[in-house]
């Protein structure tokens, strides 16, 4: 029997991200799009990789032994998950005929924001060549950093990389058909957690090392990065000896960095950014790295910062 596999990758997405502080907790809002000139419906949208996993308050525990208590096992185990779900639909909500799901894995401190078409014959199929949907939000009380969202689309008949032969070429092929198998693009994700207690030298630690993964991602080049760098050694000493100006300094200088490169970006754009710019799909092959040069600063990136060291500015004004 011959078997023709179809890529998922025939999608021409972009993502409109969003951030608004709603007092308690950041929403995070995502407007989708699919080009027409796409051949296939996008049917996955998936945030993924962020380094973190969100603790469940108040999660009931499991005491009961599965083998001699199976009915008081089976009640607790029960009302875990219950709990699990109620936790998760807080935290992701989905548009019409979409389903929104946590994905986390444990093992490497990982969480996903996970979004798929619907179940039901009267849910849409994905959103068609185009199409846009909106209505993808999380919440969270973490601040803006950069993830990537990973995106597939429909195709009419998934078989499966499967019942090849397990050797070495083979396998290379798989890897090589997998990796190409669907489509990134940057999105604004909740990514840095705020310090509890609160510290303003540990968060602005925490953004330097974020900051430091965006070259890996081409989203910014070294020469920024070391500009930048060279602030975050002024700023966290200053916040930690209390030098109000000195990191009132290093603030302006970076915030310059992000301005510099886009002029019109001010406090009021870096969260509400989206009738100024879209994210499309990042290069993932050779020739489309040669065709796409990296920004000096990618705009969504310097989003990312004016929005955290606007939060830092201000609990610094506070004194919270």
């Amino acid at each position: 029997m011959n078997k023709t596999y179809i890529q998922q990758n025939a999608i021409k997405p972009s993502i409109k991200s969003a951030v608004r502080d709603s007092g308690s907790a950041y929403i995070y809002r995502y407007r989708l799009s699919n080009s027409r000139e796409a051949k296939q419906a996008i049917d996955l949208f998936r945030i993924w990789g962020i380094p973190l996993v969100y603790a469940i308050p108040n999660l009931p525990a499991v005491t009961a032994n599965a083998k001699t208590e199976n009915d008081r096992w089976t009640q607790q185990y029960w009302n875990q998950l219950i709990s699990k779900r109620n936790f998760e639909t807080k935290i992701i909500k989905a548009p019409t005929g979409w389903s929104g799901n946590l994905r986390v894995d444990e093992n490497v401190g990982q969480t996903s924001f996970v979004w798929t078409t619907g179940l039901k014959d009267t849910d849409p199929d994905g959103i068609s060549p185009g199409r846009t949907q909106d209505g993808f939000v999380v919440t969270r009380v973490e601040l803006p950093g950069m993830a990537r969202a990973k995106l597939t689309g429909a195709t009419a008949e998934p078989w499966g990389l499967d019942n090849l032969p397990d050797t070495p070429y083979w396998n290379q092929k798989i890897d090589e058909i997998q990796d190409l198998d669907y489509v990134l693009v940057p999105v604004l994700a909740p990514v840095i957690p705020v310090p509890t207690p609160y510290s303003g030298a540990e968060l602005a630690r925490r953004l330097k090392t974020h900051v430091q993964s965006w070259v890996k991602y081409e989203h910014i080049h070294a020469d920024v990065l070391t500009r930048l760098n060279r602030q975050f050694d002024v700023l966290i000493p200053a916040l930690e000896m209390n030098n109000q100006p000195t990191a009132r300094a290093a603030v302006a200088a970076m915030r310059k960095e992000c301005t510099d490169h886009h002029r019109d970006l001010v406090d009021a754009k870096a969260g509400e950014d989206d009738d100024t710019q879209v994210s499309v799909a990042l290069p993932r092959t050779p020739a489309q790295r040669s065709a796409t040069p990296a920004p000096a600063l990618d705009r969504l990136a310097a989003r990312a910062l004016m929005f955290d060291l606007r939060y830092l500015l201000d609990r610094m004004d506070t004194v919270r």
